[in-house]
């Protein structure tokens, strides 16, 4: 009993320790972006490209220990999916980085702050729910967290909504900066659906161990 709790306890460490790189690079980000700078973009796009490689290398570890083991605490093919979802939330945080660069931006949509908060805030609940699974079969404990992600990505379709259709509104934007803008409020949306994609997950897995 004592050898399972052991590896019980590492498996569900590693979910939220991989879910702590996501909010370090989400962090990153978001200081980054409410200081912009033009000139700074390079710095940004490798500070959070170097945690997202740092992510990448910690779930490869994590990915050796799974495939060396005989017993784990749920199934072998959910802390795989488990993983994958939340290596492509880091994906999702480093690909805004790298795309304000190499598109060079030289400013922002001017109502892009509540989009940095809202993807801050589904990060973030995210690792309390990440922080939680080893109560899997409580929903009591984890339903709020599950809620609280869900509300966020929610309020976040809906901003999005009224923001671009404000943009195509607009008749001083030229094609090139409607598409920029555009593009931008979607790297944010994209970020809390990848959080959705992994509370659903994590869902699944719940109901499978009830």
């Amino acid at each position: 009993m004592g050898l399972f709790r052991k590896k019980k306890d590492y498996f569900f460490e590693s979910f939220k320790e991989l879910g702590e790189y996501s909010k370090k690079a989400m962090d990153t980000l978001s200081e980054g972006l409410l200081n912009f700078d033009n000139e700074k973009l390079v710095v940004l796009k490798n500070d959070v490209h170097k945690i997202e490689h740092e992510a990448d290398q910690k779930k490869h570890v994590i990915e050796e220990k799974l495939a060396q083991e005989f017993i784990t605490p749920i199934d072998r093919e959910d802390i795989f999916l488990l993983l994958d979802k939340i290596d492509d939330l880091t994906d999702s945080i480093d690909e805004i980085s790298y795309k304000l660069y190499i598109r060079n931006y030289s400013e922002l949509p001017k109502n892009i702050k509540p989009f940095i908060e809202y993807a801050k805030e589904a990060v973030n609940s995210l690792l309390k729910l990440l922080s939680n699974l080893d109560n899997l079969t409580n929903k009591k404990i984890l339903d709020p967290y599950i809620e609280e992600v869900l509300n966020v990505e929610e309020a976040v379709d809906k901003l999005y909504e009224e923001n671009v259709r404000d943009l195509y509104k607009d008749d001083s934007l030229d094609q090139k900066h409607l598409f920029m803008e555009e593009k931008v409020y979607s790297y944010f949306e994209y970020v809390t659906d990848k959080c959705r994609d992994i509370v659903k997950a994590v869902q699944l897995i719940i109901y499978k161990n009830l």
